[in-house]
């Protein structure tokens, strides 16, 4: 989400994306996407960012954000850095930021180690996992590559069908088609399809990010369920993960307390703790706010605004 691929697609979506080198020679670095709103206002948004070269390099990114927010202006400037919360927490603060809503779901999630060879990376699977991984098989499931459009619409369909299922927004096929197509072209994802009978029952988007694939837009149909279709296409990824040279493999969030089995994620986290990974918490969004009262005014006018995006998407539907 720090890629120039991203910053192409959010500039289509009415984002004005602008790269800000934040030190020297290199790193850090910062994609910072702003939104102009009415009154000669505007939001500032640096998805998973700042990039850092080390985690000393975030206080001083940070400052320097900040006093862009200010002197542009902003309502708010918000960061949503993927570092572990207790690195971050300082810095945060010391550069004026405060703890916000978050716009990405995923604030924890599992991170597998592809040192291993693929046959240990089996044999860690957990005896349920294994079981359903080669059950697909045996109930006739195969695995593909998306190419073109057409592949990219089959798991838009499932992803929509997923998404009715249980319960989460889902957009228009333009906009996904516009957004996984400028990913897969730019090589920063992959999308894969599990069949049954030459019929798509599962799909999934994988991102890669730097050293690691990131497992995204997970969907499956009522026939894929009965087959374990998501089994051998998430099995799949991680193993060509590890061929493609990732050195580790994000399953793409699970609840920030395992404990709550009320959590809407707490089904997606059980079946993705069958392949392995370590647990991994990140900091979460942070605002500077330059300007409180406006600051305030927005946080009441933006729950409507989703609301309304919500009951569109149930009427779409």
């Amino acid at each position: 989400m720090q890629s120039a691929a991203w910053a192409k697609i959010r500039e289509a979506q009415g984002w004005r994306p602008e790269f800000h080198q934040l030190g020297s020679p290199a790193l850090p670095v910062a994609l910072v996407l702003w939104r102009p709103l009415p009154g000669g206002r505007s939001i500032a948004y640096v998805p998973r960012g700042p990039i850092l070269g080390s985690p000393e390099q975030l206080e001083p990114a940070l400052a320097k954000l900040a006093g862009i927010a200010r002197d542009r202006r902003a309502i708010f400037l918000k960061v949503d850095p993927e570092i572990d919360p207790k690195l971050a927490a300082e810095p945060l603060r010391a550069a004026g930021f405060r703890r916000g809503p978050d716009i990405q779901p995923v604030v924890a999630t599992l991170e597998l180690d592809l040192g291993p060879d693929e046959d240990a990376l089996f044999a860690a699977l957990e005896k349920d996992t294994r079981w359903s991984v080669r059950q697909a098989e045996k109930r006739g499931v195969s695995i593909r590559e998306a190419i073109g459009e057409d592949d990219l619409r089959a798991l838009y369909d499932l992803y929509a069908e997923t998404g009715q299922r249980a319960g989460f927004i889902t957009r228009t096929w333009d906009y996904y088609r516009r957004m996984w197509g400028t990913l897969v072209t730019a090589g920063h994802a992959k999308v894969r399809l599990a069949e049954k009978e030459g019929k798509p029952v599962a799909g999934v988007l994988t991102w890669r990010c730097g050293e690691r694939d990131v497992y995204q837009s997970a969907a499956t149909n009522d026939a894929g369920r009965t087959t374990y279709a998501a089994y051998a296409l998430l099995w799949r990824c991680i193993i060509e993960a590890r061929k493609g040279g990732a050195r580790r493999f994000d399953f793409g969030g699970i609840p920030v307390d395992l404990s709550r089995k009320d959590d809407p994620m707490h089904g997606p986290y059980r079946f993705k703790k069958g392949f392995g990974g370590v647990s991994k918490r990140f900091a979460g969004a942070h605002d500077a706010v330059p300007n409180e009262l406006a600051y305030r005014a927005y946080a009441v006018a933006e729950p409507a605004y989703t609301a309304a995006l919500r009951l569109v998407g149930r009427i779409r539907r």
